[in-house]
């Protein structure tokens, strides 16, 4: 249904004060949260739309499920039909295309491994919709995708202030950020890894490989978690870590391998935690303790006593 008529044409959309502050942001990442109802899906499926006029333009929508597509793919209908009456949905595919060739793919990732359905695929847009069903795993493979797939469109991505951090901060002028990750993401089994992907245009981020032993890596968080002879453990974690706070308190161990946590959980931190941890290992602190007086009658032990009796 119009809601207006602009230079003769019928006006499918308008955008409500909130959708049009979330479509104007300039940053690499926005997120637009909110009660339902607030518009979100609809800034979305027309948010994607941005570079449709270019030919080999390719947009993603996700949701973690596809039956919870339905939604989103009804709006198109609503606005993509009337505006764009050319163009064509196959709903075998979930795809729309273009006249001049433009896509948007309407796709799901239910469980983490399905992430892989993405690989090697580049699009100019990704959106995510409920992003809070999604794990970081989840999000940040799905933004490695985010890659442009042709000249004239423009991507947003966050590694971008990475390489600008390195030519422009006079601290970090002419050295490379680099980072330990998920051995993982140097696969190169089904071409090209992740890792060699993001060290090209437009991220320039650079991983080395962490060390994935995972029961020294365990042991690594266990020692300084350890407290020291004042109660003080050498790991401390500010409020401000929420999905930290969150996930490892809830890690249990494996019923099978009774020395590794059960990785079937999510321990993406507790990974990220045993790789930063194994770059710099560390032996157990030795707590020195003093013996304690099983005979006493002369009350000379200072840990029961705050007077302390001395033989003359």
């Amino acid at each position: 249904m119009a809601v207006g008529r602009y230079k003769g044409r019928s006006i499918v959309w308008k955008p409500q004060p909130k959708q049009a502050a979330f479509m104007r942001r300039c940053e690499d990442e926005a997120l637009y949260g909110g009660a339902a109802g607030g518009g979100k899906s609809d800034a979305l499926v027309i948010e994607v739309l941005r570079q449709v006029d270019v030919p080999h333009y390719r947009g993603l929508i996700v949701r973690k499920t596809y039956p919870q597509l339905s939604e989103l793919i009804d709006k198109t209908m609503q606005y993509y039909r009337p505006a764009f009456p050319k163009a064509r949905y196959n709903a075998s595919s979930h795809v729309w295309t273009f006249p001049n060739g433009a896509k948007i793919y309407f796709g799901s990732m239910f469980r983490t491994q399905d992430k892989y359905n993405y690989q090697g695929k580049a699009f100019d847009f990704i959106g995510v919709d409920e992003l809070t069903h999604f794990t970081w795993e989840e999000y940040s493979y799905l933004m490695s995708r985010n890659r442009p797939t042709g000249p004239g469109t423009v991507v947003y991505m966050q590694a971008r202030r990475i390489r600008e951090a390195e030519q422009n901060d006079p601290m970090l002028k002419g050295r490379v950020i680099q980072g330990v990750a998920d051995p993982a993401i140097f696969n190169e089994s089904q071409g090209e890894s992740i890792a060699q992907m993001q060290e090209k245009y437009p991220y320039f981020v650079t991983w080395r490989p962490g060390d994935h032993t995972r029961i020294a890596g365990k042991m690594q968080l266990h020692y300084r978690l350890a407290f020291d002879a004042e109660g003080r453990p050498m790991f401390q974690v500010f409020d401000t870590c929420r999905h930290f706070i969150r996930t490892i308190p809830n890690l249990v161990y494996d019923e099978s391998n009774v020395e590794d946590i059960d990785t079937t959980q999510e321990d993406h931190i507790y990974d990220e935690c045993r790789y930063v941890l194994m770059e710099n290992p560390i032996s157990p602190r030795q707590v020195r303790k003093e013996a304690v007086l099983r005979d006493d009658p002369l009350d000379m032990d200072a840990h029961h006593s705050p007077t302390r009796v001395m033989r003359v």
